[in-house]
């Protein structure tokens, strides 16, 4: 993701027809951008196999052959952000290496003139190591001695949109509500969303098959982990820009007040292409997917998993639960996992939920992405499962037996 460093100076406040924020994107009128993005790709493809200190010292040095060092700052953040690193063979010895060194100086302290090897020497000899080594290894954990294992290999047209991509993302950082919509795409939008644990409300609008999607923005008051909503949160933005008449609409906090903010299909932005859209939206759903299957064994009793691929109503919203469980029975329940919430957001929910019937719901809360204060009191037993690293899946299947029900709302196994 772009800092705010790389973002500030593209980002104006337009006052006509009325306040409102406006980012300048780069764009490319005469051919001379795209080469030159093309000639950075090369560049670092070359230096596969080089610490990241190199490579970032090698795109510093184009400065010279640009007019903007603030533009080529953000295009090699967008360029880095996608490249592979790996610590060198060894880095996990590191921390050890360094502590022997810092021993083996302070027992020959003060240093012997001319000598300013021998801590090596004496640190190499405790550790059993070459002492060339000891001078590889003693800083390789550090992020910039991490080895360039594989560079992207898209195109400077790609970059070029990919950066411009990365601008509207950093803007939204700073959003306290962003409202989406598009004429299509919805598939990808609700996995995204789903993706990023977002705190979300879905609404049907005139047409068939068009919603409004209504998300919590990573600046709002109450959301205390911000930095880590705000990475989940950039996911959505290029699952929506591949939709056809995609819009989006947000409100963001901007030098003391708060500004609108507006993107459409009419920027040069683009999302990501060419990627294919992973089978389980999480790890929590792939944990529990995984743990259905390999766990539980011949011991379904009659249960299957499916993913969900159409919201459901919930009163005047809809809402995209992660999984259904299905019975040979006929007895359905749903599962939902919860990431980042309020305590009001999922009291919201619960009453949604009995209104709309959708008994056979259970939430899975991550008890540890709260994002506000207090606790949440259970009013409907087997409802609400809170887990703390990864959802238990027997706790799970015994509130599927709990809440389950068939399509014509008889609870409980058929007769037989």
């Amino acid at each position: 993701m772009l800092k705010q460093t790389h973002v500030r100076p593209f980002v104006q406040v337009v006052q006509d027809p009325s306040p409102h924020l406006e980012v300048a994107f780069l764009e490319d009128p005469r051919g001379a951008v795209v080469p030159f993005l093309n000639r950075m790709g090369r560049l670092v493809r070359k230096l596969e196999g080089r610490p990241r200190s190199t490579v970032v010292e090698a795109l510093r040095r184009q400065e010279r052959r640009v007019r903007d060092t603030r533009r080529l700052a953000g295009i090699s953040k967008t360029l880095l952000d996608r490249c592979t690193f790996r610590p060198p063979q060894g880095a996990e010895r590191a921390e050890a290496i360094r502590e022997a060194l810092f021993r083996a100086r302070g027992e020959r302290w003060p240093p012997t003139p001319g000598d300013l090897r021998a801590p090596y020497r004496d640190a190499a000899q405790s550790l059993q190591m070459p002492e060339e080594r000891v001078d590889a290894l003693l800083f390789a954990d550090r992020p910039e001695a991490h080895l360039l294992v594989r560079a992207p290999r898209f195109d400077g047209a790609r970059h070029l949109d990919l950066y411009n991509l990365d601008l509207a993302r950093a803007v939204l950082l700073d959003a306290v509500q962003v409202t989406l919509e598009a004429r299509g795409g919805w598939k990808a939008i609700f996995r995204a969303v789903k993706l990023a644990r977002l705190m979300y409300r879905i609404e049907a609008t005139a047409g068939a098959g068009r919603y409004r999607v209504e998300l919590t923005g990573p600046a709002a008051s109450f959301v205390v982990r911000a930095r880590r909503y705000g990475f989940r949160f950039a996911r959505v933005v290029p699952a929506l820009t591949q939709a056809p008449g995609w819009s989006l609409d947000a409100v963001v906090e901007w030098e003391g007040g708060r500004l609108p903010f507006h993107l459409d299909g009419s920027a040069p932005v683009a999302g990501s292409r060419g990627r294919g859209r992973p089978r389980h939206d999480s790890g929590f759903e792939r944990s529990l997917a995984r743990d259905f299957a390999e766990k539980l064994g011949d011991e379904r009793e009659g249960w299957t998993l499916h993913r969900e691929g159409t919201p459901l109503p919930m009163g005047e919203e809809l809402f995209l639960p992660d999984f259904t469980f299905r019975h040979r029975d006929g007895r359905e329940a749903l599962v939902e996992i919860v990431g980042f919430w309020t305590r009001e957001y999922l009291e919201t929910k619960l009453r949604k939920v009995r209104a709309a019937g959708l008994e056979h719901l259970i939430l899975v809360v991550y008890a540890a992405l709260e994002a506000g204060e207090g606790e949440l009191e259970a009013t409907a037993p087997g409802r609400v499962l809170r887990f703390v690293r990864k959802p238990q899946i027997g706790q799970v299947m015994e509130a599927v037996e709990a809440v389950a029900v068939r399509p014509d709302g008889a609870q409980g196994p058929t007769s037989s």
